[in-house]
């Protein structure tokens, strides 16, 4: 667990993930394996996050921590691709692996505020091969879905959300992330209290820098205080997330 405490230690804000499309998926259409470039952010996050802070992340001259490249089966790519089974290993710029992110193939079907059937989840492993957080659906709302993020014995960490309207911070998210409104609010929220820690931002990426092979642009804000394996279950979260909830409305948009 060493690599994982190391890579999300507390001098470590939170992280910016961008997702790279080959050319063959950008000229096509076609699925290819998504793949990222997270990025450690030292500094202080303001509160909305303007442009200008984020043009550091998105001109792309800062050296990721970690490259991240689903492997996955090319059919279920093209046929599900919002519900398909992935690996995908997290490695530094010397191909060392810190850490890995499984998700299993669920056709999820859920009834508003009722029940859920075969729930998105997610399962982030340690270097060994070990089960450090984990990520699971709840049942969703009219207007968003929900997201638990445990640790490796699915004892409960976080609250995770998505609203389609509205985030807890009074953010709107109506038409988000688009050219219409840039930032989506995703809420991170303590399930005991209830009480409103953090957000995740899916940022629009604008269209000087979307380019063909530029696609999704996430900020994670880490709980203040949390410990490494609090933010090991928001990452597993965030990946989930972005797969379960972006992907699969990417692919309704094809």
């Amino acid at each position: 667990n060493q690599s994982i405490n190391q890579s999300i230690n507390q001098s470590t804000q939170g992280l910016y993930m961008n997702q790279k499309i080959e050319l063959l998926e950008a000229v096509t259409g076609i699925n290819t394996k998504n793949q990222y470039r997270v990025i450690p952010i030292g500094q202080e996050m303001p509160d909305p996050i303007p442009d200008a802070w984020m043009k550091e992340f998105t001109k792309g001259n800062l050296e990721p921590l970690f490259k991240a490249k689903e492997e996955s089966n090319c059919l279920t790519r093209i046929i599900c691709p919002g519900y398909r089974s992935f690996t995908m290993p997290f490695v530094d710029g010397e191909g060392r692996r810190f850490f890995s992110i499984i998700r299993p193939f669920r056709c999820t079907m859920g009834i508003p505020y009722m029940c859920i059937c075969q729930p998105q989840e997610a399962e982030l492993l340690d270097a060994n091969g070990n089960t450090y957080a984990k990520a699971i659906e709840r049942t969703p709302t009219c207007c968003g879905r929900n997201f638990d993020a445990t640790d490796d014995k699915g004892r409960l960490i976080y609250h995770v959300s998505y609203n389609a309207l509205k985030a807890d911070n009074g953010k709107c998210n109506a038409c988000a992330p688009s050219c219409f409104n840039a930032n989506l609010n995703i809420d991170i929220r303590d399930p005991s209290t209830k009480e409103h820690l953090g957000v995740m931002v899916s940022k629009w990426p604008g269209c000087s820098c979307a380019g063909l092979t530029d696609r999704s642009h996430f900020v994670l804000r880490f709980a203040p205080g949390s410990h490494p394996r609090q933010r090991a279950g928001l990452v597993a979260a965030m990946v989930l997330i972005e797969f379960a909830v972006f992907e699969l409305i990417r692919s309704q948009e094809q």
